[in-house]
């Protein structure tokens, strides 16, 4: 089997953090009627579940209730991001959202610094997601910086989340330093073991984010945690339109339940209300995304169409394209030329 049908085979979802990991990010402080906009973006987007932080923080959970109360009817389903405690689950129950995502550790020094076994902490585990279940909440149960803890002990926590019936386990990438080939073995290595569903958080502090989440779907992955213009802790982690667009190259097939339209429009609002410019390496950059400068490039879609240096056609995530003239690179290509070929090439998709 090839990877585009393993890809095809192994993707169920997305999971995007922008209000609970973008939350994270230095710049982001957002206010509520920002945040009800962002969900209402995600909503629109078509997005499979939206995770918002921990209600144990009475401001959060004011956050969840005001989300859920605007939610519309077979939306988006909401997941409370919570620690291990027993006041957290039981907060996100209070709330009515659809499910927990229970951040694990089985680091030997934050055990410690708790004053916790691990048979404690797998103690708590097991009630807490018995919990859960008992208010037909979703679970799911991850190991925090799993590149970097003992195999074993993530494996026993898998062990008890699978055998409690969680939907999900997860593998995050918190130090943002997995390289493809160890994504690809581990995930493997995890499917080998286990059929519970897969998810998969990448931090992005050496640009490996978006490459490993597409390892990880070849290699037995069924979900990605993604934010809108990738913001989270430090580098932040995979940014939602640029996953969505390697989705759409291996095959439209992948992405034909999202919106892609709207997110241009998202992203951009994004780097607005955080005082942030748009990465130029993003597509949904309005100014660089599509832009066109060199004068081979301008030369070749003068002569034959945008598919020349074009990806895709920016109108399908609601960019526009840029033609850069009358600069040291650009050649001989004329205003007249550019404002005939946008004519041509204005509702060209």
């Amino acid at each position: 089997m090839d990877e585009q049908r393993l890809i095809l085979k192994n993707f169920k979802g997305i999971i995007d953090s922008t209000l609970r990991e973008g939350f994270q990010f230095a710049k982001a402080n957002f206010s509520l009627s920002e945040q009800r906009r962002i969900f209402s973006y995600l909503e629109k987007i078509g997005l499979d579940y939206v995770e918002v932080g921990n209600p144990a923080r009475n401001e959060i959970q004011e956050m969840v209730l005001a989300l859920i109360k605007s939610r519309k009817e077979n939306s988006v389903r909401i997941l409370c991001h919570v620690r291990n405690h027993e006041q957290d689950v039981r907060k996100s129950v209070e709330c009515g959202v659809d499910g927990i995502n229970i951040l694990c550790t089985v680091d030997p020094e934050r055990l410690a610094g708790m004053n916790l076994t691990y048979q404690q902490y797998e103690k708590s585990l097991c009630q807490n997601i018995e919990i859960a279940k008992k208010n037909s909440l979703e679970v799911r149960v991850g190991v925090e910086d799993y590149f970097n803890q003992p195999l074993e002990r993530s494996f026993e926590v898998y062990r008890l989340a699978e055998s409690l019936e969680a939907e999900r386990i997860s593998v995050a990438d918190t130090l943002g330093k997995a390289m493809n080939w160890a994504v690809s073995k581990r995930i493997k290595e995890l499917r080998r073991y286990f059929s519970v569903d897969m998810e998969v958080h990448f931090h992005n502090d050496l640009g490996h984010a978006v490459s490993n989440a597409i390892v990880a779907l070849q290699s037995g992955a069924n979900w990605i945690s993604a934010s809108l213009v990738g913001i989270g802790e430090r580098t932040g982690i995979t940014p939602l339109s640029s996953l969505l667009l390697n989705l759409y190259v291996l095959s439209p097939v992948l992405t034909r339940k999202y919106n892609l339209s709207l997110l241009t429009q998202a992203e951009n609002y994004i780097s607005r209300i955080c005082e942030i410019e748009m990465p130029p390496n993003l597509m949904t950059n309005l100014a660089n995304g599509f832009a066109h400068k060199a004068g081979i490039h301008l030369n070749a879609l003068m002569n034959f169409g945008p598919h020349k240096y074009e990806l895709l056609p920016p109108q399908l995530i609601g960019n526009r394209r840029n033609l850069v003239i009358n600069t040291l690179v650009s050649g001989r290509t004329q205003p007249e030329e550019v404002k005939e070929f946008n004519k041509r090439w204005q509702n060209s998709t």
